[in-house]
């Protein structure tokens, strides 16, 4: 799930004044202002703030969906037969 979604979701509205936006941001390490530019998609987050907002998510939002440069999208596992 992109960040975005992950913050509507939560019943924010993704907007920079947003006060899920701005939890999220504050327990990443990183201002409402970075957050919201990497929910719009116009900056992209380092290697190390992509693993703080996955795990600030909880992992819904993995870290190959913010930086799948860096990270690659996990494989899925094959369901026995």
């Amino acid at each position: 799930m992109d960040i975005k979604t992950f913050i509507q979701a939560r019943g924010g509205k993704a907007t920079l004044d947003c006060h899920v936006l701005a939890k999220i941001a504050r327990n990443a390490g990183c201002s409402a202002g970075t957050l919201y530019q990497i929910a719009l998609g116009r900056r992209k987050p380092s290697g190390r703030l992509a693993g703080r907002i996955s795990a600030e998510t909880r992992g819904v939002v993995g870290m190959h969906e913010l930086r799948p440069d860096f990270f690659p999208r996990p494989k899925r596992k094959k369901r026995a037969a």
